[in-house]
């Protein structure tokens, strides 16, 4: 094992990055993974492939000082403050290792053992607890989950009846993703209040439309867990962590800040650098994007995975029920002619791919906006896998390293370079843009008086929202749970006012636009909370 080595801090050469699909009121972003037809040539000698395009030991061994400096580029490229990474090779983790700091708020190294947020790398990890339950009977992945849990259902009554565990982690319900779920735990909401509200959401269509859904994985491990007579937290821990000794790895929140060695999560701070400024509880999606773990227990796991759910002998997951997770379920990205790109595949949990000349991968990153980027790749015909954790918003740091690290591997040329500029390049438009607000008004209507926006408005999906007066023209507004979630709107145009949704993200404006009847509000909508078409809420 390579745990031994110096702990190196990276001098960050400070790039302004962009990266997540998401906003920070949404978990985390959907599994980026390499071309599902890079193409890769297997080198003649032993330092890479070999023959057949075998990884060989031998070249597993002679990988180390490349791989330093492939994160060190990476690093340097993107100011990215601290990574960890692990490797395993047949059944033995060979290399595990931390670079930079875990906040640049102080000088304490990254090491091995440092507990980073992974977001919906989280995925994976819950779809193998799930294989677990299935092989202690507590379900089965293509029952109906709605006789488990009656009191949750969908807005059609026929998907309500039909829609599996299956369903649920492999993203085909029809639940959709970026709004469902997310714009409620973003302003506060738990778990418990957020399930049910996922009644109201129109769907797309049942299994036959890919949807990337934090909260429909969500809604799967809960109700597993309720099968199995448990709650999703305490089976996560006795179906996986404690028998496979992963120690440092939990879904409760309160773990992950009872530890010392912990990563801080970092934004961009507006000058080409980072910052720890936010903080991130991702408890309420648990199963979709709330594990805490380091990369000693991430590589246990990547040796469960390769090793058909065994550790040292021992049958931890049922093998026939961790298989289905890597069996393709849905196409999740079209095929691509023009350009030889082939279809996207996702499995239960996994994104399934064909990559390096023909290998078959399974691959899943994750990202909060707001300061987590990860990324882990297995070569299952190879006993192969690595994983790369990040602590700051996604920049394709540990997308490029894994690329990078298994096409070295597979050709025995260090592309470290090529890699790391393709992952820019993917990275850089992440967000998305932001909502398009027009131009500005050259000579904005004034907005009536206070007393005609205040007060409080209410629908079943969004809850209360209180609007008071502000200085000026701008509004106070208040939502979530006990009124936890405040912003402050400013006056645009007429009854529209805007405000940043996302502290990371201030040029990324939501609006509030009242409607009024006879010089009184009657209702309001708040843009970032109707992707769902929800966000309209009356006066009471």
């Amino acid at each position: 094992m390579r745990g031994g080595r110096g702990r190196r801090t990276s001098a960050a050469v400070a790039v302004a990055i962009t990266g997540c699909l998401l906003l920070a009121s949404c978990s985390d972003d959907e599994p980026a993974s390499s071309s599902a037809t890079t193409e890769a040539t297997p080198a003649a000698d032993d330092t890479g492939a070999g023959d057949g395009g075998a990884v060989t030991a031998e070249a597993v061994a002679g990988s180390f000082d490349v791989l330093d400096g492939m994160v060190e580029l990476a690093m340097a490229d993107s100011g990215v403050p601290g990574v960890a990474v692990a490797v395993v090779h047949d059944d033995q983790v060979v290399y595990q290792q931390g670079y930079g700091v875990r906040s640049v708020d102080g000088d304490e190294p990254v090491d091995p053992e440092t507990v980073f947020q992974i977001a919906s790398l989280s995925k994976p990890i819950s779809s193998t607890i799930m294989a677990g339950l299935v092989g202690e009977g507590a379900f089965e992945w293509d029952d109906p989950v709605h006789p488990y849990a009656p009191e949750l259902t969908l807005s059609d009554p026929w998907v309500t009846d039909h829609v599996t565990f299956a369903d649920l982690f492999s993203h085909r319900s029809g639940l959709p993703g970026a709004p469902a779920g997310n714009d409620l735990e973003g302003i506060g909401f738990d778990r418990a209040t957020i399930l049910p509200r996922l009644a109201m959401v129109p769907l797309d269509g049942f299994r036959d439309t890919y949807s990337y859904s934090n909260w429909a994985m969500t809604m799967g491990g809960e109700i597993g867990a309720t099968a199995a007579g448990s709650d999703w937290e305490t089976a996560a821990e006795d179906v996986l962590f404690d028998p496979a000794g992963m120690d440092s790895t939990s879904m409760r929140y309160d773990d992950l800040v009872a530890q010392d060695n912990r990563a801080a999560l970092h934004i961009p701070d507006g000058d080409g650098g980072w910052a720890a400024e936010v903080t991130r509880d991702p408890e309420p999606q648990a199963p979709a994007g709330g594990v805490s773990t380091n990369v000693v227990d991430l590589a246990t796991w990547m040796r469960l995975q390769l090793a058909d759910g065994q550790l040292d002998g021992e049958q931890i997951i049922d093998p026939e029920a961790l298989a289905q997770t890597h069996v393709p379920h849905i196409t999740s990205r079209p095929p691509n002619p023009p350009d030889g790109g082939q279809a996207g595949l996702y499995g239960l949990g996994w994104s399934i791919g064909t990559e390096f000349g023909g290998l078959v991968t399974w691959t899943h990153s994750g990202a909060f906006s707001n300061g987590a980027a990860t990324t882990a790749k297995l070569v299952p015909a190879e006993g192969l896998g690595i994983v790369v954790l990040t602590n700051a918003a996604p920049a394709g740091v540990s997308e490029a390293i894994v690329d990078a690290y298994v096409d070295y591997l597979v050709t025995g040329e260090d592309n470290t370079a090529e890699w790391v500029d393709l992952w820019s390049e993917r990275m850089a438009g992440v967000y998305g843009e932001p909502l398009d607000l027009g131009p500005d008004p050259v000579d904005p209507a004034p907005a009536a008086a206070a007393e005609a926006y205040e007060g409080t408005y209410a629908n079943d999906y969004v809850g209360e929202v209180v609007i008071t007066a502000g200085e000026g023209d701008s509004l106070e507004m208040a939502l979530g749970p006990d009124g936890a979630a405040t912003y402050t709107l400013e006056h645009r145009d007429a009854d529209t006012f805007v405000y940043a949704h996302a502290v990371e993200l201030p040029d990324f404006l939501e609006t509030a636009t009242f409607e009024l009847v006879d010089g009184q509000a009657q209702s309001l909508t708040l843009s970032a909370m109707d992707g769902a078409g929800l966000g309209t809420l009356d006066r009471t």
